[in-house]
């Protein structure tokens, strides 16, 4: 056989390829054949990405088999010497949207692994065993039936929080200012000086005892209050609400105790935007329950304090750590997280033609259109297909302004919203895939054979012509 040419055996089938072929990238699996004195070299490779490999070498295109996995094509094209660069651009974004599917995997599991490390209670002492175990009953609820039950107790009580101050603004769910309350806010001297003025001034007393006083007094109810009136923006809680709150910030105190207590990292503890929520919320709640009892007139008048009350709503969101156990709300936090690009793209879109439409219209419909800030107004609510209703052209050329707006709008979310729906798709297949999979490993203990354990056979060098060679170095 000529010495210009060699053969090379991969997975056993036999190419025979000039050297000429070999020396046009030196640098290859393939081109450092060319100093090689044997005949013919042996490969325990598969042939198909071989075959667009030797072709590279003919031809100087790089195409990729489309029958191949891409993780399988990415292995053997670093065996073979090459890199995704010398790919051939049409096969190149579909290996670059692999690499960077696969950068988001890797992500996503990072982001989204579960600590299920069970601590060894030999190596522990009592006391920091004790710290662990509570620390799990409160973080993990689907640790332990203690852990399900703290959970479920503690979505009550949030819940029960939420409605108390929900509520808490409705008409039919506040107290009735009796006399025990003036005088809890006027003070008792003021009260017992006034006493018979309050009751006369109070809309709810009942007309027998108006009748007594006006009768002891000898004059008219109007002689009687002369100037002296109740104050009209006072209010005063339900009492049973009032004790439900005061059990629930009781609750709420104690856990953030107990969670700061048994807390293996503080510093991590205190990264997370949901345990900020939590101190904010007891620390707001503590707060007003403090200045209540020193100064009774915040108790029954609105004020800055309401701010603080309203701060207690915000634990409910406690209640999206349950979303670390789910799987779809788990994907869906990671899914716009990882979408924030696209999102972030979306929202201009919104603004940029919101922008332009709200400005078009209020020159063609200045009459409706009170300012362009309103007619930015109407073209996000009509480019959103919302459609309140509260703003509405008048004028013919004005409507086809509309009708245009309301076309850019569904075109501008039909583009955008896709990028987001496939990262979500493909993480949640991900996750229920690895979910699943985890899930038959507890479930099977029985040893199955690993196909992808099997090693590959490797000959010595030193055999015959269909050993496998050992290529030269690079150097």
């Amino acid at each position: 056989m000529d010495d210009s040419i060699i053969t090379v055996n991969v997975g056993g089938r036999r190419f025979q390829i000039g050297k000429d072929v070999l020396s046009r990238f030196p640098e290859s699996t393939l081109g450092r054949l060319k100093s090689s004195t044997k005949r013919e070299v042996f490969f325990q490779r598969p042939t198909s990405v071989f075959k667009s490999v030797l072709g590279y070498h003919q031809t100087g295109h790089l195409h990729l088999p489309a029958s191949v996995c891409l993780g399988a094509v990415q292995e053997e094209l670093e065996y073979w010497g090459f890199t995704v660069d010398d790919v051939e651009p049409c096969c190149r974004r579909a290996l670059t949207g692999f690499h960077r599917q696969e950068n988001d995997v890797y992500e996503f599991e990072k982001e989204t692994a579960l600590v299920s490390t069970e601590a060894k209670r030999q190596t522990m002492s009592a006391f920091s065993w004790g710290r662990h175990r509570l620390w799990r009953v409160m973080d993990q609820p689907f640790s332990s039936t203690i852990a399900k039950i703290y959970f479920v107790m503690s979505c009550i009580v949030i819940v029960a929080a939420t409605l108390l101050t929900v509520l808490g603004t409705v008409p039919d769910f506040k107290g009735t200012l009796e006399n025990v309350h003036w005088k809890e806010y006027f003070g008792k001297d003021f009260f017992d000086k006034n006493y018979d003025k309050i009751r006369l001034a109070d809309k709810g007393s009942d007309p027998l005892v108006i009748k007594e006083i006006t009768q002891r007094h000898n004059k008219t109810a109007g002689e009687i209050l002369g100037n002296f009136s109740l104050p009209t923006n006072v209010h005063v809680k339900n009492d049973n609400m009032e004790l439900v709150s005061y059990i629930c910030t009781a609750f709420f105190t104690l856990e953030l105790m107990l969670r700061l207590f048994c807390c293996p990292n503080l510093f991590r503890f205190f990264r997370s935007l949901l345990n900020i929520i939590d101190v904010l919320a007891v620390v707001s709640a503590l707060v007003k329950v403090v200045v209540e009892q020193v100064s009774a007139v915040e108790k029954f008048q609105r004020s800055y304090l309401d701010i603080l009350e309203g701060m207690l709503v915000l634990r409910v969101l406690r209640l999206f750590h349950l979303t670390k156990h789910i799987t779809g709300a788990r994907v869906l936090v990671y899914a716009f997280r990882s979408s924030f690009r696209e999102v972030g793209f979306m929202a201009l879109l919104v603004v940029i033609t919101s922008i332009v439409f709200g400005t078009v219209e209020y020159y063609v419909d200045s009459e409706r259109m009170q300012s362009i800030p309103e007619a930015c107004w109407w073209a996000v609510i009509t480019m959103t297909t919302v459609g309140y209703g509260d703003v509405t052209p008048s004028n013919a050329f004005a409507k086809c302004v509309g009708v245009i707006c309301a076309c850019m709008g569904i075109l501008v979310l039909a583009i955008t919203m896709p990028l987001f729906v496939n990262n979500f798709i493909t993480f949640y297949s991900i996750a229920k895939e690895t979910s699943d999979q985890a899930k038959t490993k507890i479930s099977n203990s029985e040893p199955r054979i690993a196909f992808s354990t099997v090693q590959p056979v490797v000959f010595h060098p030193r055999q015959k012509e269909t050993s496998h060679e050992d290529v030269p170095n690079k150097n």
